[in-house]
């Protein structure tokens, strides 16, 4: 069953409600907290999982199969505006308050000694900013992946989406936005970062990011 949106009525995506959810991100995390999935008792070896990519490479797909090999958290920035605005607008305030809950949340998890997988495009350094600072000042290894996929199979994926969206799949990325971001220049994480290909051996792939961050906290501990 899929998870009852917050009492939001944003179908008209009003300045006011916006400026109304900004004012109240705390009260927004404490509720939102209990809604991201977590296993009940933190891995106790923290570590934050930056996935980056374009729209429809199968970023969040990979982000469960990695939360449930890697027992961590894993907090999308899709699912929270779905959860937050029933009509999303995509302006400067309700990104704010999108990546203010996100933020939040997985400072929260972190601080709990939950491993953490942050799930959003994170293609500019500037937007990898604020998870990058929470993970330094936790004392927690970061490790960035950049996740693509075959051109043809993304263009497919987002438009079955248009028809029929599967209960895991948040986004309202369509084509046209895809296209959009392509266009822009990726900025590679300065500490560097591991490439997962979705395809037919996504599985190995994951293995091999596990591996990663095992063995990053392993030199942390």
């Amino acid at each position: 069953m899929r998870a009852r949106r917050l009492r939001a009525p944003s179908g008209a995506a009003t300045a006011g409600q916006t400026r109304h959810y900004a004012e109240r991100i705390d009260a927004l995390v404490a509720q939102l907290r209990g809604e991201i999935w977590a296993p009940e008792r933190p891995h106790g070896l923290p570590a934050l999982v930056l996935l980056m990519g374009l729209p429809g490479v199968g970023k969040t797909h990979s982000g469960r199969l990695l939360a449930a090999r890697l027992g961590a958290a894993h907090v999308a920035s899709d699912y929270l505006r779905s959860r937050l605005f029933i009509a999303a607008s995509y302006g400067a305030l309700e990104n704010a308050t999108v990546f203010g809950c996100l933020d939040a949340l997985v400072d929260a998890l972190l601080a709990e000694r939950h491993r953490v997988i942050v799930d959003a495009t994170h293609l500019t350094a500037s937007s990898r900013a604020a998870p990058a600072r929470t993970a330094a000042r936790r004392g927690v290894p970061l490790v960035s992946v950049l996740v693509v996929a075959d051109e043809r199979a993304t263009l497919e994926r987002l438009a079955r989406r248009q028809v029929a969206r599967d209960a895991h799949d948040h986004s309202d990325a369509d084509r046209r936005v895809y296209e959009g971001m392509r266009a822009r220049p990726f900025e590679p994480p300065a500490g560097g970062y591991l490439e997962v290909r979705n395809g037919p051996d996504l599985a190995a792939e994951l293995d091999r990011v596990a591996l990663a961050v095992e063995d990053a906290c392993a030199r942390a501990s």
